[in-house]
């Protein structure tokens, strides 16, 4: 009699679930009177079932992360993300839950081979591109960036994160023009792109086009006041301009919050000319 009970009382919950899948009170119910009377594999399935229907159900995956904590089974949860993804490839609810699933599950090139599984099955998968355009540039493979980030831009052109990492990649093989082209259309589409501003900053100090350097830093500083790498770049700039008293304040600024490359800038830049640079957003690498 009480296991008919209970059998009716998890039906009701399971029911009550699909009726109003985040009825919160109906989850822990129903994960206590399945623990300690069915066992975890039931309940393990009725989450999967609303989650193959409903692929960002906060209760169902949380519930379905408390139950499935050991190495293996952690194995299994990875791999059952990756089938809700395939049922749900246009769907970025699927892709997130996969993203914080593989946080500490999954390397990047785990990653890389999944999303380009998808991408065989359809080729302008914008949320299969938009991953592993920022696992390639994470491994420095840059040709495979600008590769991606294409076919990422035919889908949708006007996606500015898309045009900075396009930017960071062409910077990186030391293809300026280009990379000044791709930052610029960022900034055509997000004006206050910080990032962006910055980069293009460095390509323009890079190349020794101080003064436009200059106009892009100070640019990103009134965007983002509290940033002080703008400060450390306009200081070198504004040394090799011949604007002492503007570098002298700029490194100032530094000082408050990076004191030791204060005394760097102080040493090298101020007293001996331009001699130490910082490291820019990008880092040029031979071709691949």
């Amino acid at each position: 009699m009480k296991q008919h009970v209970v059998n009716w009382l998890i039906s009701r919950h399971k029911d009550a679930i699909r009726h109003k899948s985040e009825n919160p009170k109906a989850w822990s119910k129903l994960y206590v009177l399945s623990l300690e009377h069915t066992g975890e594999t039931e309940f393990v399935e009725f989450c999967q079932e609303v989650i193959r229907a409903q692929p960002g159900n906060r209760h169902a995956w949380s519930f379905l992360q408390l139950v499935l904590r050991d190495d293996r089974q952690r194995c299994d949860l990875l791999a059952f993300a990756k089938q809700v993804v395939k049922l749900h490839p246009d769907d970025e609810a699927a892709w997130e839950r996969l993203d914080a699933v593989r946080e500490k599950q999954s390397d990047d090139f785990d990653l890389i081979a999944f999303c380009r599984e998808i991408l065989t099955q359809d080729a302008s998968n914008v949320a299969a591109l938009s991953r592993l355009v920022p696992t390639y540039k994470k491994l420095g493979k840059y040709a495979e960036v600008i590769e991606n980030s294409y076919r990422l831009l035919r889908v949708d052109s006007n996606d500015p994160q898309t045009w900075c990492s396009l930017g960071d990649a062409y910077a990186a093989r030391v293809k300026y023009d280009e990379a000044i082209q791709a930052y610029e259309r960022a900034l055509e589409l997000k004006p206050n792109f910080v990032v962006a501003l910055n980069n293009l900053g460095n390509i323009y100090h890079t190349r020794g086009q101080y003064h436009d350097a200059v106009d892009a830093y100070q640019k990103a500083l009134k965007l983002n006041p509290e940033d002080v790498t703008p400060w450390v770049w306009l200081c070198l700039a504004y040394t090799e301009i011949g604007e002492h008293a503007k570098a002298e304040e700029a490194m100032k600024r530094v000082q408050k919050k990076l004191p030791i490359v204060a005394q760097m800038l102080a040493e090298e830049a101020l007293d001996n000319g331009p001699a130490f640079t910082p490291a820019p957003a990008f880092a040029a690498v031979p071709s691949n």
